[in-house]
């Protein structure tokens, strides 16, 4: 049985696939509703049980937070970084970047939520690093420079046990992109390529891959190559955070963006198959089989993608759906076993 979260003749979403939307009592979420079309919408702190809600953020734009396991919402906006305190309703500011900088999401942040991972844009480059989120103290540790036409460093994560070690991205339309998984060491500013993807002895680029998300105990990267790579198998794999090795873990479905679940037992994906709709597919990591849970329909653009994603107690699932009217929803699914 699916619970829709939200309201008729409205648009509601939840945080992206990487950025906790859940509460450590995995029974609240936050969401954002009334999502309008530039896509900012009324940020509240919902009841998955009851449907209640209380309202964080007056308005902002939906994506720019996320929730960390100490149940502090943390968001942005132009340079600056706000935390709120989901138990208490205290705020604060964590930092603010230089002047002419902006932040971009997602956000990411350690498991003892002292270390974030950010990126954010300055002087026309695009920059990596840290933030502490007890002193608001920000560390860079690169400035990519990729070159155009493809010039954006995004999707920076942190390690969840390691606040020193970052994932980013090389964005731009996979099919162009030879490499795009990197990682930087905040410490030292090394950089270096998180995953070697295959080419032809031609040069050929084979495989097509985005969409990461780090294991909850940081050790693998999981990743999706998208169903179009020539090189099969297509499906979710997995890179060790050092050696750059690579795992085949489930083709069984045309997936789209993978999460993991905090125990690190399951990973739960959406597919993309005809921008209309999406199945929503549970993934038992510790024999790598696959089951379906549901079928619903979708938007082509964000913020109506699934993006599903785990509570901290790894039984619900999240994830965005839309209506007969094609308004959005966020839709509550058990795990079951």
């Amino acid at each position: 049985m699916i619970r829709a979260l939200g309201a008729g003749g409205t648009n509601t979403g939840h945080n992206y696939f990487t950025a906790m939307t859940w509460l450590s009592d995995s029974r609240h979420l936050v969401l954002y509703t009334g999502i309008d079309e530039e896509k900012n919408g009324t940020c509240v702190k919902a009841n998955a049980t009851d449907g209640t809600f209380e309202i964080i953020v007056d308005r902002m734009e939906w994506g720019r937070g996320l929730v960390s396991a100490q149940d502090r919402f943390y968001y942005f906006d132009g340079p600056e970084i706000y935390e709120y305190d989901l138990r208490t309703g205290a705020s604060r500011t964590v930092c603010s970047l230089e002047s002419g900088a902006s932040v971009y999401g997602p956000l990411s942040i350690t498991n003892d939520g002292r270390t974030m991972g950010i990126y954010w844009r300055a002087d026309d480059e695009w920059i990596v690093g840290t933030v502490d989120t007890a002193t608001g103290s920000v560390t860079e540790a690169v400035r990519p420079s990729f070159a155009e036409p493809y010039p954006i460093a995004n999707h920076a994560m942190v390690n969840p046990e390691d606040g020193r070690l970052l994932f980013f991205a090389h964005e731009g339309k996979t099919e162009h992109i030879p490499d795009r998984i990197y990682m930087a060491d905040a410490d030292t500013g090394e950089m270096r390529n998180g995953y070697r993807q295959a080419r032809l002895d031609t040069g050929e680029h084979v495989e097509y891959v985005g969409h990461e998300m780090w294991a909850p105990d940081g050790e693998h990267l999981y990743f999706v190559k998208y169903p179009q790579s020539p090189l099969k198998p297509t499906g979710i794999y997995r890179v060790h955070k050092r050696t750059g090795e690579a795992e085949f873990i489930n083709g069984d479905y045309a997936y789209w963006h993978v999460a993991l679940s905090p125990d690190g037992n399951w990973a739960v994906a959406d597919t993309i198959e005809d921008w209309e709709t999406s199945k929503i597919v549970l993934i038992d990591l510790r024999d790598r089989s696959s089951r379906l849970l549901c079928e619903q329909p979708m938007w082509a653009q964000h913020p109506g993608h699934p993006h599903p994603s785990f509570s901290p107690d790894s039984r619900s699932i999240s994830f965005t759906l839309a209506d007969e009217e094609r308004n959005l929803w966020v839709g509550v699914i058990e795990r079951g076993d």
